[in-house]
C-alpha cells in the first residue's frame, strides 16, 4: 500500500488541524482539531469524521490549543483506542484547555438550547462532555524533544521545538513503504515568532521529502521591535480605552497569547505605564495557565513569576461573569472567545457594544466570518445571539502578543530546511497568506510547482524524492464554500439588519406594511 497524507483539516479553511496519515502497517493522526470560522465551517464539528476513529493506531499533537487538539474528545467518543502523544508541558496545557472547552461547550449549549426551546425548535446539546475530556487526558504519552520514538508500526517520529508556545513542537516523521525505504515528513504545526531565540536546542531536520507548512500569518511582514516596544503600544491602547470611560474588552485567544498579555498588562500597570484598574480575568483556564506557564518558564530558566498576579481578580462562576454585565466604569475584561464566536465574551458584547465608552481590543488571529472579523471590518451594527446590538464602541487591533511566525521568518525556517526533494503543503492560511508564502518560496528558489495548498479532505500519495501525487476521494464541504469569508449565515444576519433599517427610515406604518409585503410575495414565487 502506497503512503498517503490527507488534509482533513486545515486546508481551505485555516482552523481544525487533523492530518491523516495511512501506510502498509496502519494509520496515524497528527492534530485533531476543532473548526472555527463560519456557522457552515463550524457545523464539521458535528459532522461524522471522514476516517474510522476505531482504525486509528495513535494521535501525534503538535500543541494544546483548540484547532489543534479540540476534537480529540469527539474522536475519543467515536471509537479511538490508542495514545495521544505530546510533549510534557503540551500534555499538562491540554488538561486545561480540555476542561476549559467542556465548561464553554456546557455554557454556549445552555444559552442556545434556551432560544431553540423558546423557537420550538430541537434542544441543543454540548458538542461534548466533561466525562469525555477526561478520557482523552487517560490516553496521554509523554514524548521528549529531540528523541526517536514509535508511535506506531512502521513510523519513527522525533519531536522538535516550533517556539509557539511551551511544549509545542514540529514533528519529523520516518514512514516505511516496505519498497523504496522510508519516506521523511516534516510537519511544522505553528511556528511561532523569533524562531532563533525559541531552539535553544538542536534545530529540527533539513533534508525531508515533504514538508507540511503552518502559515496563519504568511501575509504579513512585522515590524522589527523589541518587547518593550511591543508593550509600550499596548499600554497606549489600553490608556486610551480606558480614557473613554468604559471597559475594555480583550477577548482571549489561546492559552500563550493570554498569558502573554495578562504579563504585559500586568508589569505596565506596576510601573505605571497603565491605570490602576481592575483587571477581570473571565476565563477558567487563564489563571491556571498563567501559573503553569510561569513554572516552566522558570525550569527553562527564564523569569518564573508573573510579577502583579495578585492584582488579577478571576472570574470562575457564571454568575460573576454576569455581573460585569452591569460594569460602566473604567477597568479591563480579558474573557474567554479569542475570535469572538463563543465563550464569555459574546455575553459582554452583546452588553457593552453599543456603549460609546466600550473599547474592543483584538489581540490575535481573527478567522473569515467569525464575529471578531466581521466587527474589524468596520460593521457598524452586528447581531449577537439573535438580537440586533449597534457598534458604538471603539474597535481595536493591535499585534503586541504576537504568536505565530510572519512570511520572512517562515521562509528562513523553510530555507534551513533544504533540500526538500518532494512537495511543500502550506496549511493553516487564508488564500492570501498561502499565496504570499508561495511566492517568498518561489523567490528564493524553490520550484513553485512542488509548492501545493491542498483543499480540505484532499489526499495525496507520497514517495522518497519524487512530487506527491493528488489521489481523488470524498469532500465534506466544497472548497470555494470551505473557504468563504462569509457564508449564508452572516448573509442572512445582514439581511436581517438591512431590512430592520429600511423599515426605520420609511415614512409611515402603509410603506412599512407595503415592504414586507413585497418581501413575503417574493418569498412565496
Amino acid at each position: 500500500m502506497p503512503i498517503r497524507l490527507a488534509f482533513h483539516g486545515a486546508a481551505s479553511t485555516p482552523t481544525g488541524t487533523c492530518l491523516l496519515i495511512e501506510h502498509a502497517a496502519g494509520r496515524l493522526l497528527v492534530d485533531c482539531g476543532l473548526f472555527e470560522g463560519t456557522a457552515t465551517v463550524r457545523k464539521l464539528n458535528r459532522r461524522t469524521l471522514p476516517f474510522s476513529p476505531l482504525g486509528i493506531d495513535g494521535v501525534l499533537l503538535t500543541h494544546a490549543h483548540l484547532d489543534h487538539a479540540g476534537l480529540l474528545p469527539e474522536l475519543v467518543r467515536a471509537g479511538f483506542k490508542g495514545p495521544v502523544m505530546a510533549t510534557e508541558p503540551t500534555c499538562d496545557l491540554l488538561g486545561l484547555l480540555l476542561s476549559d472547552l467542556a465548561e464553554r461547550a456546557r455554557e454556549d449549549a445552555l444559552r442556545e438550547d434556551r432560544r431553540s426551546r423558546r423557537a420550538g425548535l430541537p434542544p441543543v446539546e454540548p458538542l461534548f462532555r466533561r466525562s469525555d475530556a477526561l478520557r482523552v487526558l487517560e490516553r496521554l504519552e509523554r514524548c521528549d524533544y529531540g528523541r526517536w520514538f514509535e508511535p506506531a508500526a512502521g513510523v519513527r517520529a522525533r519531536l522538535w521545538n516550533s517556539g509557539h508556545l511551551p511544549g509545542s513542537a514540529a514533528i519529523e516523521l520516518e514512514i516505511e513503504d516496505g519498497a523504496e525505504g522510508p519516506v521523511r515528513l516534516l510537519v511544522s504545526g505553528d511556528l511561532g515568532p523569533d524562531l532563533r531565540a525559541a531552539e535553544a536546542g538542536p534545530s529540527s531536520p533539513g533534508g525531508v521529502d515533504h514538508l507540511v507548512l503552518a502559515c496563519p500569518e504568511g501575509d504579513r511582514e512585522r515590524e522589527e521591535i523589541g518587547p518593550g516596544q511591543r508593550r509600550e503600544r499596548l499600554a497606549r491602547e489600553v490608556r486610551t480605552a480606558l480614557e473613554a470611560g468604559g471597559p475594555l474588552l480583550i477577548p482571549a485567544l489561546g492559552a500563550e497569547n493570554t498569558v502573554e498579555l495578562v504579563h504585559a498588562l500586568l508589569e505596565s500597570a506596576a510601573c505605571g505605564a497603565i491605570p490602576e484598574v481592575p483587571i477581570f480575568l473571565d476565563a477558567p483556564m487563564a489563571v491556571r495557565a498563567v501559573e503553569l506557564f510561569a513554572r516552566y518558564r522558570g525550569a527553562a530558566g527564564e523569569r518564573g513569576r508573573v510579577a502583579g498576579l495578585e492584582r488579577l481578580r478571576p472570574v470562575a462562576a457564571i454568575e460573576q461573569s454576569e455581573a460585569l454585565e452591569r460594569l460602566e466604569e473604567p477597568a479591563i475584561v480579558v474573557a474567554a472567545g479569542g475570535m469572538c464566536e463563543g465563550g464569555r465574551i459574546r455575553r459582554h458584547l452583546l452588553q457593552h457594544l453599543w456603549r460609546p465608552t466600550t473599547t474592543l481590543l483584538l489581540v490575535g488571529y481573527q478567522a473569515p466570518g467569525t464575529l471578531g472579523q466581521i466587527l474589524l471590518s468596520g460593521e457598524r451594527r452586528v447581531r449577537i445571539d439573535g438580537e440586533e446590538v449597534a457598534v458604538k464602541g471603539r474597535i481595536r487591533a493591535i499585534d503586541s502578543v504576537a504568536g505565530h511566525a510572519d512570511r520572512r521568518e517562515l521562509t528562513a525556517w523553510v530555507e534551513a530546511r533544504r533540500p526538500i526533494t518532494g512537495g511543500i503543503f502550506l496549511i493553516r492560511g487564508e488564500e492570501r497568506a498561502t499565496l504570499a508564502v508561495k511566492s517568498a518560496l518561489a523567490a528564493i528558489g524553490l520550484d513553485p510547482l512542488a509548492v501545493i495548498v491542498p483543499h480540505l479532505d484532499q489526499r495525496f500519495e507520497l514517495a522518497p524524492a519524487r512530487p506527491p501525487v493528488p489521489v481523488p476521494g470524498p469532500v465534506r464541504l466544497e472548497p470555494r464554500i470551505a473557504a468563504m469569508p462569509a457564508d449564508w449565515h452572516n448573509a442572512h444576519a445582514r439581511l436581517m439588519l438591512d431590512i430592520a433599517d429600511e423599515l426605520r427610515t420609511l415614512p409611515d406604518d402603509r410603506s412599512r406594511l407595503e415592504l414586507l409585503g413585497r418581501l413575503r410575495r417574493t418569498l412565496r414565487s
